[in-house]
């Protein structure tokens, strides 16, 4: 368990302690080239790699957290882990398959984080942080398959129009001094999903 940057190293000085048939679980949030390369390491030393990415935050559940476990001995990590408390789902698959749906998770999680940073930000300059805060709330408790669907479909439908408004509030951000790296990309996002079009919705036509 080291962080993702710290990984590679980790890996490297383990490997002479390690014996054919070991189990060596790397619990980082790497990249998923980064977790194939582990499993390269590990398998020189004849033992085998388990790629586990830890799906919710530590302090809410402790050893319970969630953790997603992929590669060929996945299900032998879980059976271990399993008898010490921990909450190991195995995925099978190659090792990078769970960082990957990691790192996805990362990008609207901590995405979202940050547009929530950074409206705040405009918010509170703008004089308007206790109305945006309600709004934040009513926004988020309403958020179900309904609401989704539609974010998706109504950029597909309405991009232009949106791709205007963003970079209103771009301008907006700018004259109050609001860092605004979010709502620009936002609009760059949107530019994107004209030339290409949006990702499909699952189920619909």
């Amino acid at each position: 368990m080291t962080t993702g940057a710290d990984s590679l190293v980790a890996c490297e000085k383990s490997r002479p302690n390690l014996r054919p048939g070991a189990l060596y679980a790397d619990l980082s949030t790497s990249a998923p080239g980064d977790k194939r390369r582990i499993a390269e390491l590990v398998a020189s030393s004849g033992a085998s790699a388990v790629d586990g990415a830890i799906m919710a935050p530590i302090p809410l559940r402790g050893l319970a957290t969630p953790i997603l476990a992929g590669g060929d001995d996945a299900g032998r990590f879980a059976a271990f882990a399993g008898r010490h408390g921990m909450d190991v789902t195995p995925i099978g698959g190659s090792p990078g398959d769970a960082a990957a749906r990691k790192l996805v998770r990362s990008v609207l999680v901590k995405g979202l984080s940050a547009l929530v940073i950074e409206s705040r930000r405009a918010a509170e300059v703008a004089g308007l942080g206790e109305w945006f805060w309600e709004h934040l709330l009513e926004t988020g408790s309403a958020a179900d398959e309904r609401f989704v669907v539609r974010l998706l479909e109504g950029a597909g439908q309405h991009s232009v129009r949106r791709v205007h408004e963003m970079h209103a509030a771009t301008r907006m951000l700018e004259s109050l001094g609001v860092p605004h790296t979010m709502t620009a990309a936002t609009a760059a996002t949107l530019e994107e999903a004209i030339r290409t079009g949006i990702p499909p919705v699952p189920g619909g036509s």
